[in-house]
């Protein structure tokens, strides 16, 4: 079963390096209480330990070749990494054994990389579009699920001298960008409006899941700019669908009649801001970012409206202050 292949990959890849280890550990001490310096003792170790390379090279690889499953192979290459920090202090950077060990965590890593892509794309193929309510589709969710699975599998890893930002900072820089291709495919056929909130929904997802995990700032940061402009770009569709509700002109174009139906139109939406609500609006998942796009809107609204008011003179028609919409549209 794929389970049982898993454990067995795992489990004979840390075997044959923990043996390794425990091996080399058990020769040192050995041959440092007859060889009469430690340079004497390294350059035998080194010599004796370009033995088993082959052998392990090729049955290590044999393992990272027949494992199709990301996890497995994340696994495999954490082992891997860790038994390299262990073995090295032993012998001298320049090793065979060493300089083999290091090649294999760098193929594990190259296969870890293609089968997250793969299965990252396999969830893409779906060509699943988003529902009325904007919010991730079932393979957006699969691939967050599957990012989670791979960041408490990091977690739980230790390394001795491997620094844990830059260890996490590679791996974000490889699984988060599948992810944000398959939000961005998933929205491309979607109206202005119903892409800006679809792709907060999902960009703010992802940046939750992340929030939990240290060492990830420089990911949060790139998300929540990300989060911004899509924000921004809303908060602008949000105005202009005010300033067509309550149809206000230009200042220069406006007009003791225009004027009358601006008043009239602003009346009638105060009584019920719904009416000025873009209605994909109220779809964003989280409430702060739809009291941001109301509140950034409103701002813009107001100050034409002032310019409004300024330019106007009021042309002898009662209208509210610029104070007195902002305090009803809050």
């Amino acid at each position: 079963t794929p389970w049982s292949h898993r454990r067995v990959a795992i489990t004979a890849g840390g075997d044959m390096l923990a043996w390794l280890h425990q091996t080399i550990a058990s020769e040192r001490d050995l041959l440092s209480s007859f060889l009469p310096t430690k340079e004497t003792v390294l350059t035998v170790l080194c010599e004796v330990t370009e033995g088993v390379s082959r052998t392990l090279k090729i049955r290590v690889e044999q393992i990272i070749n027949n494992t199709d499953d990301c996890i497995t192979l994340l696994q495999i290459c954490n082992i891997i990494q860790f038994y390299l920090s262990t073995i090295k202090p032993f012998l001298s950077e320049a090793a065979p054994l060493i300089t083999l060990i290091s090649e294999l965590n760098t193929q594990c890593r190259k296969q870890f990389k293609r089968h997250y892509a793969l299965s990252v794309s396999r969830l893409s193929d779906r060509n699943e579009l988003p529902g009325l309510d904007l919010v991730p589709t079932m393979a957006f969710q699969e691939a967050v699920h599957l990012l989670k699975i791979i960041l408490n599998t990091h977690d739980v890893s230790v390394v001795p001298d491997v620094s844990p930002l830059s260890s996490m900072t590679e791996l974000l820089h490889v699984v988060i960008g599948p992810i944000l291709t398959l939000c961005n495919m998933s929205a491309s056929q979607l109206d202005p409006v119903d892409n800006a909130v679809y792709i907060i929904n999902l960009v703010a997802c992802l940046y939750n899941v992340l929030a939990m995990y240290e060492n990830t700032d420089n990911k949060l940061e790139l998300l929540q700019n990300k989060i911004n402009e899509e924000l921004e770009t809303l908060t602008n569709l949000q105005y202009d669908h005010m300033i067509k509700t309550t149809k206000i002109p230009p200042a220069e174009m406006i007009n003791k009649d225009r004027l009358s139906v601006v008043a009239s139109k602003l009346d009638q939406a105060l009584l019920n801001t719904e009416l000025l609500w873009l209605q994909q609006c109220t779809r964003l998942s989280a409430l702060r970012h739809r009291n941001t796009v109301w509140r950034g809107a409103c701002e813009q609204f107001v100050k034409v409206y002032t310019t409004l008011i300024q330019s106007t003179c009021n042309e002898g028609i009662l209208l509210k202050s610029p104070d007195q919409i902002a305090q009803l549209l809050k």
